[in-house]
């Protein structure tokens, strides 16, 4: 409706507003407030002088407008426009700790960039819905507006036209969300609609029959977004960690006291939050992840046991001991009805050896369609066996998904008693070529890790695993690499010689770092192929071809039981 009636539309959100009642300065809205600036002081808190001068940095992207007034909302960018980029800059993460300064020059220069919003972006301009005015933008703008409005009298700022007239916009935004709850795409977009909605009702000194579906509403689709194990149904740790966010924040703004259902939600989302964790105390980059769009894992959560750790439902494992740290992917690649974030990182792992990061996912080097898109999403850039030319996914344009495997963990006893901690997981994406595949994983913490990979119905020649060190570590010759007085030695026990050149990774969105592509091609086997590669970095390598050859035939023989 609204794109093919905008005024007509615009009418109705008009309406919509006028039946809201006026925020206010309440208690339990700065209480929200609080979360709101935590997280938008991780984006923004370092670069508040540039942007007061109009000089955005985020997303792996800088653009200097000249002035906060000269803001250009619908520049041309190419790569699709980043749509992305543009929504993130309409979401208005930035004014939050510029408000909370509490200065009255913050408040006028910040109306002008809304007043610029706005006249750039009437609702007949070609693409605006799908930017600046998509309700997600809208619920971000909606939140942040609130948040920085409380934080703003909290250190002393007093009223005026020019926060009145942020204010108003902060309402029209609620009408807008209102009118526009994503209940197609589900999931994080609608969740983000009823907690900025939910920071409105937090902001009023009156009840609004409008907005008194909410609770029931919240609960419900937290029974989608959040699994029975605590984690995330898009399987995407940095979602998972927004979510988080907006679940301390919903809890803050709850009135008069928050349900006991949604504590009970924040402390299983917070334990699981551990399992996908590094020892760095950040997020592993599984799916559409990526550093620094969220507080880190370890601002959010406890940091996790030692030992074996497992979400059975949403799919990760981790093993970890001694500062070091693997975690494994063996569950699908997210919801089956939406699985937007979705990569093709079916048994991948990343590891961390002496709590320094040693194989990394690939990242997210862009949002925008295209081969970068594709590239980042597909199984050949994930540390996971995959085949060659054939993917476990058929991914459409940026965020859809036609056909698609899953994975689910092994729990075969005969896999245990080689190391310490184990787990071992099978995949189906590549059955349509008629294969099967399954891995193993083993780690002695404090000195090597061991990955058995099999495949089944493909020959050698056409599978492959590859696997990806970050530029951080040095590589040296015999197929080792080095790190802060640590050195990392790999041996193939079963497969060819280790093919070694350089790559790209991207722990921040968009900005490219430095790594080492290591690709190996399994051996053949009598019933399919086998790769076993050992990686060391302690003083006795624990295991032996031996337990590599016993594991690979049970990973087998799992993968015959699975044949047509």
């Amino acid at each position: 409706m609204a794109g093919k009636f905008p005024t007509l539309f615009h009418r109705w959100v008009k309406k919509t507003a006028r039946e809201l009642p006026d925020p206010e300065f309440r208690d339990p809205l700065l209480h929200a407030a609080k979360h709101v600036l935590h997280m938008q002081n991780c984006l923004y808190g370092a670069h508040l002088a540039e942007i007061a001068e109009g000089r955005f940095r985020f997303l792996g992207r800088t653009i200097d407008f000249g002035g906060i007034d000269r803001i250009a909302w619908r520049i041309e960018m190419g790569e699709g426009n980043n749509r992305l980029w543009r929504m993130t800059l309409s979401y208005l993460g930035w004014t939050v700790p510029l408000l909370a300064r509490g200065a009255a020059s913050d408040v006028a220069m910040i109306r002008r960039a809304i007043d610029s919003l706005v006249a750039q972006n009437q609702w007949d301009v070609p693409g605006v819905f799908r930017d600046v005015w998509h309700p997600y933008s809208a619920s971000h703008r909606l939140i942040n507006l609130l948040a920085g409005h409380a934080l703003l009298r909290a250190a002393g700022g007093r009223q005026s036209d020019d926060l009145k007239a942020l204010l108003g916009h902060a309402k029209f935004c609620a009408a807008f969300v209102l009118c526009n709850l994503e209940r197609d795409l589900q999931f994080n977009h609608l969740l983000k609609n009823y907690v900025a909605l939910s920071m409105y009702r937090a902001a009023l000194g009156q009840n609004t029959p409008r907005l008194e579906f909410l609770e029931r509403a919240i609960r419900q689709t937290l029974d989608q977004v959040v699994l029975s194990d605590g984690g995330h149904a898009e399987r995407s740790p940095m979602y998972h960690a927004l979510c988080l966010v907006d679940l301390r924040t919903l809890k803050a703004a709850s009135t008069p006291a928050d349900p006991p259902w949604l504590e009970a939600t924040i402390s299983a989302m917070q334990s699981a939050l551990g399992v996908m964790c590094h020892p760095d105390g950040d997020i592993g980059l599984f799916n559409d992840s990526w550093i620094g769009e969220a507080p880190s894992a370890i601002e959010l959560a406890p940091p996790p046991a030692d030992g074996r750790l497992a979400l059975p439902e949403t799919g990760y494992i981790r093993l970890a001991g001694q500062n070091d740290a693997v975690i494994f992917d063996c569950g699908p690649c997210g919801p089956d009805s939406n699985p937007g974030h979705a990569h093709a990182d079916f048994l991948s792992v990343e590891l961390s050896i002496a709590g320094k990061r040693f194989l990394v996912d690939p990242g997210v080097p862009t949002y925008s369609q295209g081969s970068a898109r594709d590239d980042c999403r597909s199984s050949s850039r994930h540390n996971g066996p995959h085949v060659i030319d054939t993917e476990p996914i058929e991914f459409w344009g940026s965020f859809r998904v036609g056909r698609r495997g899953s994975a689910r963990p092994l729990e075969n006893p005969t896999l245990g008693g080689v190391a310490p901690l184990w787990a071992a997981g099978y995949q189906n994406g590549f059955r349509p070529a008629g294969v099967d595949v399954a891995r193993w994983v083993g780690l002695w913490p404090g000195c090597a890790l061991l990955i058995v990979d099999v495949w089944r119905g493909v020959g050698s020649a056409r599978a492959g695993v590859r696997f990806l060190v970050p530029g951080t570590w040095s590589a040296l010759p015999s197929s080792a690499f080095a790190a802060g007085g640590v050195q990392v030695s790999l041996g193939v026990l079963i497969g060819k010689a280790p093919h070694i050149e350089s790559a790209k990774w991207w722990p921040k969105f968009g900005e490219a770092q430095s790594a080492h592509s290591v690709f190996i091609h399994p051996s053949a086997d009598c019933d399919g192929s086998v790769a076993a590669t050992l990686w060391t970095w302690g003083e006795r390598a624990p295991a032996r071809l031996i337990e590599a050859c016993a594991i690979a035939r049970t990973l087998l023989a799992h993968c015959r039981g699975h044949s047509p």
